[in-house]
Formats: structure tokens, C-alpha cells, sequence
């Protein structure tokens, strides 16, 4: 079976290097992995010190100029402290795209650059020749190559990721600084962080895995964010994993122990009668990955690449460590609702609108507590933490209700309860089930009259209806309903029935709309207060043709379509103020498709796109003085294919372009199609020099890709390319000049 993808140790230590003769064996350096797929592509795991013994192989084993990326689970400084060292980071050409989870205190370049200081370090981090881009991380996926990352937040005092890679139908899982979320007695998957973490593992050939201390010496480490072997053995057999590789050694571990806790590991496997392949990771330690048809993938629905800003999210807090918890998040920008039981929570709860709930156990009425909470929020899955005494066993504490109900451990360390409500509020704050559609607040207007008066005066202010006599505005009111959505939450789906239509009372919401021949959703629009939403659907009564969501928290007002249809009917001055909203917003959406709407055939920006973007991104370069380049692709001989063979294949042409385009460059890097046989491409924070070595790149993924997917015809085009250190504010002078360019290297 084939090689999917090939695996080395570099560095195997957590919290310090340990170098010397007692740990010569399975190795001093601080955690550092190599990664290599099938198809070349070079990942690099963490940058402990064992970054600069990897660092002399790659310059001596990799084609120059090389292109690397460096996973890094979090910024903690044992997993850092080689990159300085790095020699790839030397090196003119070689890029380095560098992926981290969002800190504390500072992002990912800050953090890495601090280490660099004069104070620190000789070599500052913008000193360094080669190209650098960093990229901070939330849960989700992205590709390198052809490996899918898939990313999920860990449970250690800083925000930590772990990774897992997928190739060739294999899976590597690079899991360390964690913590079992619940160290009570009990059966290990009763935390739904346990069970969250088993499944990200489950079926992986290969998972490296924090397992730093043995059983006893977690009991005085309970808190410190990392894992026993026992734990790790645990996780590893209930996910069904193929070989399991003990991670993170702490410093005081010499061989002799180390080899005690692998023969500790492996008899537990024994007793329980599964399959399990462990051993304890050392230096130099090399594994190969088969593909394998039994695995499964259940990817995640988000862009680990689009970062979920948590400020102004809303924390209830009904805990009588309420000043402590306010004073560990205050940093992160957060609002605090706090209550002082539940029973108040309950009576605010339509008002509240919180993202996340802290509670403690002692304030819960048992685990009914938690569900009529939620059912009062109108949020089923809202994230709640549980603060517990942590000598209850777990059996007790979790008792499946809810997924997303979490449960801390008191006395509670401050960086690990930040971490967990960072990683909550990054993974729901934006992401909403379909299922909670606009359920937060419902009441009937008739049951209030204050409510009603209020309304009415509210829905005289907007426009449309300005001009409603009273009676009218009250057949409206007659089973209207207050809503509110908070950022991120759905009001309407497309092709959802055309029941109801929302007038914005206050906030924003978001149109999107699907684009023809692709998967792609476009933003169409932005509305705000005084606006209407869903009334074409309903004057058609058809179901939804776009799906709208709240950007910021929105309060609406809520009509039925018959009291609307029947408001319209009697009323000239709202149907031709309908007619005139109707057609300004037709027109604007219209001319939104025409000049954003991505190429139907490969996906990337189109003409009218492509120079918009291309104003910011040069804006940008001209501010920080680092240069661009702007690459020009003709498909040759286009015409000829489409005639000969069809147009089926001559868009596979293009698609197959395209896609090698998206492969051969960066994430920050402009794509485009520009006309019918011509692409671009703006390369930001690039120089001069880089030019040939980005149009090899580019022609070799053409020619690598072609042969891959079979397209039967060779793949040949031209290729113009020009550099400027202050980029012009429209593309069309560089443009210009690489065409020139082209024709030059056709001669």
C-alpha cells in the first residue's frame, strides 16, 4: 500500500529542553514534527528547539526555494523557542506560511517577533530573507497542498489548537498541551469536551498525543493543561485510533521512566483486549502512513482561516465567584449580565441575550436547571460552564443533556477558564443552529398594551409605513411579534415559505444569496433599521430566494403575511411606497451580482472584483513599502480545445488552471480570471527576485495537475510577470507591463 504521508520526531520534551546523557535516548529537544504528503507538501509540527536540526535537513533535503508550513498549536515559549534558529527563515525565497490560534495578549506575528528582540535575540523577526505569512486560526479546516487540516481548540491555559492532517485517505493527529476536561473518577468520554475530543480523533492512523505525566503525578498537576498516559491511552482506544505516540515529555522524565510509561501504556492496552499500537515518541523516530478506505471524515463546516472576533460578547454570569471571573476575562472585551440566582436569570432571560452562561452547580435545580435556562433563552445550544466542586465523579456532573454544556473544576485556574470561554465564544458566537431561527424572544403584542403603543409609534417611524392610518397599523399589530437576533443568528433561510416578513427596528443584518453554477455564497446586501425583509416572498408567496443574517444584534418586528397582504390591499400610498423600495433594492442587487459575482466556471473573482480588491490589497502595500507582483496567464490555443474536443474539456482547462493558480500561491494573494483565456494574480509582500521562482511554481502545478485529473490535451500557456515596490492604485499600469513582459518571454 502507498505511502500517504510520512511522519519524523525532532524534538519530543514539553516546558523545557532536557538535553544529556540520562535522556540521549528519547531525546532533550522541545516538541517539533515533520509532516511530508505525497505530494510534497511539507508541514512542520510546532517549533520547539528541535526546529534547528529540521531546519539543516530541509536546506540540504528540499528543492530550493522552499515552501514550508509551520503548525503551531499555541505560542507558549517551549514551542516557539527554535524558530529563531530556524535556517529556512534565513534563507532568500523560501516562504513560510506560519498557522497558530489567536493569544492573550498579543496575535501570532506579535508573539513570534517578541522572542526576536534585541533584548532576546540578535535578528529581528523582520530582518529575516525569507517571506513570512501568518495566519491565526479558529476551529475549522483549511487545505496546504492536498491535506485537509482540520483544527480544534484543546483545553490548556492559553488558547491551543490541535491539528489534524488528511492525505491519500490517511489521518495524522498532532494533540498536545491538553487536559482532560473532567479528572474525576468515571468512565472518560462522560465530559462532552472528552467526547468532542474523542471524535476529532476518531479512525486517525497515526495521533501524537500529550501524555507528559503518569496517573499519580497528574493528581498534583490537575490543572496545568496537559495529559496523563493513561488519559491518552484512553481517548485513543475510544476513537478506534491505529497507533498511538506518547508526546510531550516532561523534562524531569529520564529514559528509564520513559520506558517505564510506554510498558505502562501498552499493558493497559493489553488488559483492555483492543488493538492499539503505542509507543513513547523519540528523536529521530520516522513512521509511515498508509491511506486507508475505512476512514471516514466528518469535516467541519468553517473556515479555520475566517478569525471569529469574540469582543462584546455576552457573558452571563450567576456565580458567587462573579468579581473573580470578571476580572480574569475584563482583557477580552466582554460584557458581564450579572445576576444573582437563577430565578432571576429566568425572569430576564427575553432581555438578556447572553453568548455564553458561567454557573455555578450549587445555583442549578438539578440538571433541569440547564434546559430551562436555554428554553428561556430561546438557545438550545447555548455554551454554559458549569463551575463544580471537583470531588463530585463525573457520572454525576454530565449526564447528556446538552453537547455544549461544559463543566469546570473548583478551585478553577484563571488562564484555563479564559481559554475555555475563548475557545466557546469563537466556536458559537458566529454559528448558529438552523433550528434556533429567530426563537430568542416571541411574545404577542396584544398580551402588553405599553408593548403595542410602543410599537405602533415605532412602525409609524419607518418609512414604508409612515403613511398607515391608525386602524391599519393596528390590523398589523394584531399578531405581530418582537424578535431579536444576535450576531451571526439566521432570520430568514432561502427557500424557507414566505410566512412572515421583519421590519429592523435596530441593528444590521446581512443578505446572502447563492451564486449561479457555484457554491458560493454572495453577499447581496446590507440592511438596516427602518428597512423591511422578506417582502418580496411574500408578495410572491414563493418561497425565500436569499438567506438573511444579523451582522450585529438586531431587534425587529415580526409580521404575518396575511395582515400584511391585507394592510397592502387597502392602502395606495404603501403599495407604491413597496414598488419604490422594491425597485431600488432590485437594482442594487443586481448591480451587486453583475460586478462581484464569482467566474460561474472557476470560482475565483471575476474582472470587476479583482480590480476592486486589488485597491485595498495595493493600498496596503504602498503603506508598508514591501512590494508586489502581478502575474498575467494566458491559456494557449483555448479556442482550439473548445472546437476540437468541446467545451466540457476546455473548462476543465480553466478549472484546472485555476486551481493549480490557488495551490501555487498564497492565501493573501489575488486570483482572478480576467477574461476568457487570461488569468491574474496580485502577490503582495512579495520583491522582484521572487518573480521566476513564483511562475516555475505556477507552471509546475499546471503541468502536475493536468496529468493528475487525466485532461487530454497538454496544458500549455503563457506567463507575463512584474514587480513594483509602491504598486499603483489601479491595476492597469501593471497589467500593461506584464503583458510586455509576455510577449518578451514568448520571444
Amino acid at each position: 500500500m502507498q505511502v500517504a504521508m510520512l511522519a519524523r520526531i525532532w524534538g519530543t520534551r514539553g516546558s523545557i529542553a532536557a538535553p544529556g546523557p540520562h535522556t540521549a535516548r528519547y531525546g532533550g529537544n522541545t516538541s517539533c514534527v515533520e509532516v511530508r504528503a505525497s505530494d510534497g507538501t511539507v508541514i512542520i509540527l510546532d517549533c520547539g528547539t528541535g526546529a534547528r536540526e529540521l531546519g539543516m535537513h530541509l536546506a540540504q533535503t528540499v528543492p530550493q526555494p522552499m515552501r514550508l508550513h509551520l503548525f503551531i498549536g499555541h505560542t507558549h515559549w517551549d514551542h516557539i523557542q527554535g524558530f529563531p534558529f530556524f535556517v529556512p527563515a534565513f534563507l532568500p525565497g523560501s516562504e513560510l506560511n506560519i498557522y497558530a490560534p489567536m493569544g492573550f495578549q498579543r496575535g501570532l506575528e506579535e508573539a513570534m517577533a517578541g522572542q526576536m528582540e534585541y533584548a532576546y535575540f540578535p535578528v529581528k523577526l523582520r530582518d529575516l530573507r525569507s517571506r513570512i505569512h501568518f495566519n491565526e486560526l479558529d476551529e475549522g479546516f483549511f487545505r496546504v497542498g492536498e491535506v485537509l487540516v482540520e483544527t480544534q481548540y484543546l483545553n490548556h491555559t492559553a488558547p491551543t489548537v490541535a491539528y489534524r492532517m488528511t492525505s491519500d485517505g490517511a489521518s495524522i493527529a498532532y494533540v498536545t498541551d491538553h487536559e482532560p476536561f473532567w479528572s474525576a473518577p468515571g468512565r472518560v468520554s462522560q465530559h462532552p469536551g472528552d467526547e468532542r475530543h474523542i471524535a476529532f480523533l476518531k479512525g486517525a492512523n497515526l495521533v501524537i498525543h500529550d501524555a507528559q505525566y503518569t496517573a499519580e503525578e497528574y493528581l498534583d498537576k490537575v490543572g496545568w493543561g496537559h495529559s496523563s498516559i493513561e488519559y491518552a491511552v484512553d481517548v485513543a482506544l475510544a476513537a478506534g485510533v491505529e497507533r498511538l505516540v506518547l508526546f510531550h515529555h516532561d523534562p524531569a522524565h529520564d529514559d528509564a521512566i520513559l520506558e517505564q510509561m510506554e510498558i505502562t501504556a501498552r499493558a493497559q492496552v493489553a488488559s483492555r483486549g483492543q488493538a492499539l499500537d503505542v509507543l513513547a515518541a523519540r528523536e529521530g523516530l520516522e513512521l509511515r502512513v498508509q491511506g486507508s478506505s475505512s476512514v471516514t471524515l466528518d469535516v467541519a463546516e468553517t473556515s479555520a482561516l475566517q478569525h471569529r472576533q469574540i469582543a462584546g460578547g455576552r457573558v452571563l454570569v450567576i456565580s458567587a465567584n462573579e468579581n473573580e471571573i470578571e476580572e480574569i476575562l475584563g482583557e477580552d472585551g466582554l460584557q458581564f449580565l450579572r445576576q444573582s440566582d437563577m430565578n432571576a436569570a429566568l425572569a430576564r432571560g427575553a432581555e438578556l441575550l447572553p453568548d455564553i452562561a458561567i454557573v455555578d452547580r450549587e445555583a442549578l435545580d438539578g440538571d433541569a436547571g440547564l434546559a430551562a435556562l436555554r428554553e428561556r433563552l430561546g438557545r438550545r445550544h447555548l455554551p454554559i460552564i458549569v463551575l463544580a466542586d471537583s470531588t463530585i465523579p463525573s457520572d454525576a456532573v454530565y449526564r447528556g443533556e446538552a453537547s455544549s454544556t461544559d463543566y469546570l473544576a473548583k478551585p478553577f485556574s484563571p488562564p484555563m477558564l479564559r481559554a475555555r470561554v475563548r475557545a466557546w465564544l469563537a466556536r458559537t458566537l458566529m454559528v448558529f443552529d438552523p433550528a434556533e431561527r429567530a426563537t430568542v424572544i416571541q411574545e404577542p403584542l396584544r398580551s402588553a398594551t405599553d408593548n403595542r403603543v410602543r410599537c405602533a409609534n415605532l412602525l409609524a417611524t419607518v418609512p414604508l409605513f409612515r403613511h398607515l392610518t391608525s386602524e391599519q397599523r393596528d390590523l398589523l399589530l394584531d399578531s405581530a411579534a418582537e424578535q431579536s437576533f444576535a450576531p451571526g443568528q439566521v432570520l430568514v433561510r432561502e427557500n424557507e415559505p414566505p410566512d412572515r416578513l421583519f421590519v429592523i427596528l435596530s441593528g444590521r443584518v446581512r443578505v446572502l444569496e447563492v451564486a449561479p453554477d457555484s457554491s458560493l455564497e454572495l453577499i447581496v446586501g446590507e440592511l438596516g433599521e427602518g428597512q423591511i425583509i422578506g417582502e418580496l416572498g411574500v408578495l410572491r408567496n414563493q418561497p425565500r430566494s436569499a438567506t438573511v443574517v444579523a451582522v450585529e444584534r438586531t431587534h425587529c418586528l415580526m409580521l404575518h403575511q396575511n395582515e400584511f397582504l391585507k394592510v397592502l390591499q387597502n392602502s395606495t400610498e404603501l403599495a407604491v411606497s413597496l414598488l419604490r423600495t422594491l425597485a431600488g433594492r432590485l437594482y442594487e442587487t443586481d448591480r451587486r451580482l453583475s460586478r462581484y459575482a464569482p467566474d460561474p466556471v472557476t470560482g475565483l473573482a471575476g474582472r470587476r472584483a479583482f480590480h476592486d480588491q486589488y485597491r485595498r490589497l495595493a493600498a496596503v502595500a504602498r503603506r508598508r513599502k514591501t512590494g508586489a507582483l502581478l502575474l498575467v496567464l494566458d491559456v494557449v490555443q483555448l479556442r482550439a480545445i473548445n472546437d476540437r474536443l468541446g467545451y466540457g474539456v476546455g473548462d476543465d482547462v480553466l478549472r484546472t488552471v485555476a486551481d493549480a493558480l490557488v495551490e501555487a500561491t498564497r492565501t493573501t494573494d489575488l486570483i482572478g480570471r480576467h477574461g476568457g483565456d487570461e488569468f491574474v494574480v496580485f502577490l503582495p509582500d512579495a520583491g522582484g527576485g521572487d518573480a521566476d521562482t513564483v511562475v516555475n511554481r505556477v507552471l509546475e502545478r499546471i503541468t502536475a495537475l493536468s496529468v493528475k485529473r487525466g485532461i487530454p490535451v497538454p496544458i500549455r500557456c503563457n506567463v507575463g510577470i512584474v514587480h513594483a515596490q509602491a504598486p499603483p492604485e489601479t491595476a492597469e499600469d501593471m497589467l500593461r507591463e506584464a503583458d510586455q513582459d509576455m510577449l518578451r518571454r514568448r520571444q
